[in-house]
C-alpha cells in the first residue's frame, strides 16, 4: 500500500529536521520548527527535488527570515510601520507542503489559504 503524501512529508521533515514532537499540518516551518536562512533554503530545495514539486512563484524571502541578529532593526521596528512589515513573513505550513506535493508545482495564492487550518480539514483514508 503506498504511502499518502502526509505520510511521506511526515518522514521527510522528521530526516531533515530531527523532529520529535507531532506533526501537524499546521505546524510551521519557521516557528515550530526553527528552520530559517540557509537551514530553510537546503530544506526547501531537497523539498523540491525529493517530491518532484515544480518552484512556480516560490520565493524564499516571503516565508524565511535570515540568519543572524541585527539589533538596528529591532530599533527600527519600534518607529517603521513600513519596516515592520518588511520583515513579516508568512507562514509556511506542512500542509501547505502537502498540497504542494500534490499539485506538484508551488502556485502561493492557492497554497497560501491551507495555511490556515481552520479552513482546511483533511481526513487520512482509513
Amino acid at each position: 500500500m503506498p504511502i499518502s503524501a502526509w505520510g511521506q512529508l511526515e518522514l521527510f521533515v522528521r530526516s531533515e529536521t530531527g523532529a520529535r514532537k507531532v506533526l501537524t499540518r499546521q505546524l510551521t516551518l519557521e516557528k515550530d520548527l526553527d528552520l530559517t536562512g540557509d537551514d530553510a533554503d537546503d530544506f526547501m530545495g531537497k523539498f523540491f527535488e525529493k517530491f518532484e514539486v515544480k518552484h512556480g512563484d516560490f520565493d524564499l524571502n516571503r516565508y524565511f527570515s535570515g540568519e543572524g541578529f541585527n539589533p538596528f532593526v529591532i530599533i527600527g521596528f519600534l518607529f517603521s510601520r513600513k519596516l515592520r512589515q518588511q520583515y513579516e513573513k508568512v507562514p509556511l505550513t506542512l500542509s501547505m507542503l502537502e498540497k504542494a506535493i500534490e499539485a506538484g508545482i508551488w502556485k502561493s495564492g492557492s497554497l497560501e489559504k491551507f495555511g490556515d487550518c481552520d479552513r482546511y480539514s483533511h481526513q487520512e483514508p482509513e
